[in-house]
């Protein structure tokens, strides 16, 4: 498992961490996802118990964490048939889907990507859990017959990390041996935000920033459903996540991080691949640079903004774009 290598790539959102993950798997020798599998970094996974681990504990706040945990992994694992039908008519409907959230994660079956998911969790939550009985409390679920209380006791944060490593480790180096691969590249969205825990779960870890002109960042922000269609809040948004992403890499080794900006590489493919696949421990880089790149979106901010909105724009993102390297 040592020998295994995990690629995170990441960025603020619309900063071409895709592009840059797709053109790294053209390379027989790395492993990716399809699709962004959350439950790291994402609000009651792993990152989020972790970060709880290290301030209060009690046997309540230990069961409440421990069930979010568990619920967030069994839910990424199989949907339930009613909610994911009624997200499917929900997200097949350009009314439904403007107004009303589908089920949770709809369409995310991680059994069916990941070797043995089911296994490696029970696994993870037998290990947190070191006891349960019949018991109920005053902030216990509403209305629960036969209430269960999971009892997760006091760690050292060290020890919650190892528990959580094994099971990661174990996770991913199952998906590498049953494809053949040994690097595996990943692109959840802000992971960058969590450079330390990530390195902390997974010793052999380098990450890539890929970084582009915020401006055009906010033109596209606007249109996604997951940001505000308001410029100025985009704005606030893209600078804030530009600036605690740098702020955390301000501290790693230049040999676990490599920033590359999206222009760089759309108008220097050869020179910005190998730096990537020196980078990444890879030697062949044929397929990467034959992968298909397009300078259409680079710039969009030119056309799409006008000259108010650049006006609106400039206190929020002037400091920002020219600390990347833009000039306004």
């Amino acid at each position: 498992m040592l020998e295994d290598q995990y690629v995170f790539i990441g960025g603020v959102g619309r900063s071409g961490t895709s592009i840059v993950r797709k053109l790294l798997a053209a390379n027989h020798t790395v492993a990716a996802f399809p699709f962004e599998y959350r439950f790291i970094i994402d609000p009651d996974g792993i990152v989020d118990y972790l970060t709880a681990s290290t301030n209060n504990w009690s046997p309540y706040i230990a069961d409440k964490r421990l069930k979010r945990l568990e619920k967030l992994l069994l839910g990424l694992g199989r949907k339930k048939k009613i909610p994911h039908f009624v997200g499917e008519i929900i997200r097949s409907s350009n009314v439904f889907r403007r107004y009303i959230s589908a089920d949770a994660y709809h369409g995310w079956e991680l059994e069916e990507h990941f070797p043995n998911y089911f296994k490696h969790v029970e696994t993870l939550l037998v290990e947190l859990c070191e006891f349960q009985f019949s018991a109920t409390w005053a902030g216990a679920e509403s209305f629960k017959v036969n209430n269960i209380v999971k009892y997760s006791p006091p760690r050292e944060v060290s020890d919650v990390y190892l528990i959580f490593s094994r099971f990661l480790l174990s996770l991913f180096h199952g998906l590498l041996e049953e494809c053949g691969k040994k690097i595996l590249v990943e692109d959840n969205t802000w992971n960058l935000l969590f450079v330390d825990p990530l390195s902390r779960l997974f010793p052999n870890s380098r990450f890539i920033h890929v970084y582009r002109d915020p401006r055009d960042v906010v033109c596209s922000y606007r249109e996604q459903r997951w940001m505000p269609s308001d410029l100025s809040q985009s704005a606030v948004i893209c600078r804030d996540l530009y600036l605690q992403i740098l702020n955390n890499l301000s501290s790693m080794s230049d040999q676990k991080i490599l920033s590359v900006s999206l222009e760089e590489l759309v108008n220097n493919q050869k020179q910005t691949v190998l730096s990537l696949a020196s980078f990444c421990g890879i030697d062949e880089v044929e397929p990467m640079l034959q992968f298909p790149l397009s300078n259409e979106s680079i710039g969009r901010w030119k056309k799409e903004l006008t000259k108010s909105e650049l006006i609106e724009l400039e206190p929020i993102l002037k400091d920002i774009t020219e600390r990347l390297g833009y000039a306004w």
